[in-house]
């Protein structure tokens, strides 16, 4: 899967964005040099997203029941597919990513991931994409589960 990014807070449009997802001092932390890593356990994950405009950033995924929204960070492409997406009307985004995080192991993300942009009533919600891993993803990270784009195996973060 992708349970964590890193991009480049230059590709940001708005840097102030961060302020939404973390206080000043956890901002201070969490920004790397050049680079920004989010990850889904954090207390407000959130991804970027390129659109029209530029890139912003929006939260990831949902972890409240009432919402009415999956309760993950991840859409298995199978399934959206399958059509288990549609009442959400999702539409399919660009992550733009520098490296992926799963299990202890980076990797890097070529041009970013896809996801989806789904919204229900006032919420807007990413999803990472994701489809079966290929051997190498499993050998490298341990799961069967791996992030749509073009990655690159193993990596030295």
């Amino acid at each position: 899967m992708c349970a964590g990014i890193s991009f480049n807070i230059s590709e940001l449009t708005n840097p102030d964005e961060l302020t939404q997802f973390f206080t000043p001092e956890e901002i201070k932390k969490q920004i790397k040099g050049e680079t920004v890593e989010s990850f889904y356990w954090q207390s407000k994950p959130f991804l970027p997203v390129e659109e029209d405009d530029g890139v912003h950033l929006y939260h990831w995924g949902n972890r409240e029941k009432a919402w009415g929204l999956p309760k993950t960070g991840w859409a298995r492409l199978e399934s959206v597919q399958d059509g288990l997406w549609d009442r959400l009307k999702p539409k399919l985004i660009w992550i733009p990513s520098a490296y992926g995080f799963e299990k202890k192991k980076w990797f890097k993300t070529e041009g970013g991931i896809k996801g989806l942009k789904v919204r229900s009533h006032n919420l807007t919600r990413i999803y990472i994409l994701t489809k079966k891993a290929s051997q190498e993803f499993i050998e490298y990270t341990g799961h069967d589960r791996m992030p749509l784009g073009k990655l690159s195996l193993p990596i030295v973060y």
